[in-house]
């Protein structure tokens, strides 16, 4: 055997010894220490009434009010659940990795001797406990610690450490509006464009001011996500003793909602600062800034944007019988009760079956790029000679009548007997219309 071959084999018989003792061997004992890992506490966090937090010189306390965590100290105000939950959960459900003897020389080692950061909690049956802790193991995934009393330092999952070590602006309610879309009812917008007025009824949306027409239902549930889910980029003042310096005291733009409950909430902005705004939520006394985003959102929510743009609202499945005059004949269709639409005319194709789509996808849901509330006399004259003419009777025998008129340019003008107004759209539709009963028959 050659030297060199000799040598090639020592080492692969190195490496494997190498990976078995600490990769096999350690993961075995990685694995020991898991198995015999123990819970740090014995309460579950539903049994947490207070947590108080001291990092950086700084203290925070927060309580439990009614189900929702408060900050109490240094200010008080609203907590952000989440961020509290997270605290709470961490020591809660922390467990003991492994613990370690302690002296004054490992504690500083541990990081220890002046704790980073340290969470003391109160539960509902006044015992209280304490969590100090310092630095992280060498893995980065374990913090060293010492629970309440104990001289024994512990290793914690580093997610008690994170939670816990974060600045007050982090662990502080920033909801612009503290409420959920799902329980509006109504809201008041002002801005540039003047003030509309948009509630539900039943479950429509439904613009009462400046005038009653339906709403676009995606339009107003983008607006109000957007609102629920916002949060402020910073608190620039914890009192509103001077609205005026803010631009506050006579918003140009402001936004009022009411709740299913009764309740109210308000937002106004005013002056801009950068790329945000200050703004206040009528109902606390913090001065904050809003980001553009949320700021051009309420300012470009206009009348014509929540307006419902739907040519015809219709249910297909309510639809009993179509009918469609085009340049190439008149097409007339029957739902039979097996719900299969049946051709009436022309007699050349009497009783052959449809293609439902062909005469429902152009019109269904179809959106205007603009509505036209005062047509002018040229717009009137081109719908006086419809290139298209479409009738939809319902299960009740309403009748909705649909002109469309020829090309103008790119556009088409449509105009139904539901309203005066008048819908700009673009002239495809008009090709999708201009069939002949043998294009859409099966």
């Amino acid at each position: 055997m050659k030297r060199s071959t000799l040598i090639l084999i020592l080492i692969a018989a190195a490496l494997g010894a190498f990976v078995y003792f600490y990769e096999v061997k350690r993961g075995k004992s990685r694995d020991a220490v898991e198995e015999t890992a123990k819970p740090a506490f014995s309460f579950n966090q539903d049994d947490i009434a207070t947590i108080t937090v001291t990092r950086s010189g700084e203290t925070y306390a927060f309580e439990k009010r009614d189900g929702e965590w408060v900050i109490t100290q240094p200010i008080n105000t609203r907590a952000d659940q989440s961020a509290i939950d997270s605290i709470a959960s961490g020591v809660a459900t922390a467990r003991v990795n492994r613990t370690l003897s302690s002296s004054p020389d490992n504690l500083k080692s541990y990081g220890l001797e002046n704790p980073a950061v340290t969470v003391e909690i109160k539960l509902k049956n006044g015992n209280q406990h304490r969590v100090r802790l310092g630095a992280k193991d060498f893995s980065g995934l374990n913090v060293y610690a010492l629970l309440d009393g104990s001289n024994e330092v512990a290793l914690l999952p580093d997610s008690v450490l994170s939670s816990a070590d974060r600045p007050l602006p982090e662990l502080r309610d920033r909801s612009v509006l503290n409420i959920s879309q799902w329980d509006v009812v109504s809201f008041d917008l002002k801005n540039s464009s003047g003030e509309i007025t948009v509630a539900k009824q039943e479950s429509n949306w439904v613009i009462k001011q400046p005038r009653e027409t339906a709403a676009d239902e995606s339009e107003v549930s983008s607006l109000l996500s957007q609102i629920t889910s916002a949060k402020m980029t910073e608190v620039v003042s914890e009192t509103a003793d001077d609205l005026t310096k803010y631009g506050l005291s006579q918003p140009g733009l402001s936004f009022r909602v009411r709740l299913q409950k009764g309740d109210e909430r308000a937002l106004i902005v005013g002056n801009k600062v950068d790329e945000h705004y200050f703004a206040r939520d009528t109902t606390r006394s913090q001065i904050f800034r809003i980001d553009s985003e949320l700021y051009k959102k309420l300012s470009d929510a206009t009348f014509s944007l929540l307006r419902d743009k739907r040519v015809v609202s219709f249910k297909q499945d309510e639809i009993t019988r179509v009918s469609v005059k085009n340049s190439n004949q008149t097409v007339v269709c029957e739902k039979n009760s097996e719900g299969k639409w049946i051709v009436k005319e022309p007699a050349d194709n009497k009783d052959k079956e449809a293609q439902s789509w062909r005469l429902f996808n152009p019109i269904e849901n179809t959106k205007a790029k603009e509505i036209i509330d005062s047509p002018s006399r040229a717009i009137l004259a081109k719908l006086a000679k419809p290139a298209v003419e479409m009738e939809l009777t319902d299960k009740s025998g309403k009748t909705t009548k649909i002109s469309i008129s020829s090309a103008d340019g790119d556009d088409v003008y449509v105009r139904t007997s539901s309203g005066p107004s008048v819908y700009k759209l673009g002239k495809q539709i008009l090709d999708d219309l201009n069939f002949k009963v043998s294009d859409i028959v099966l």
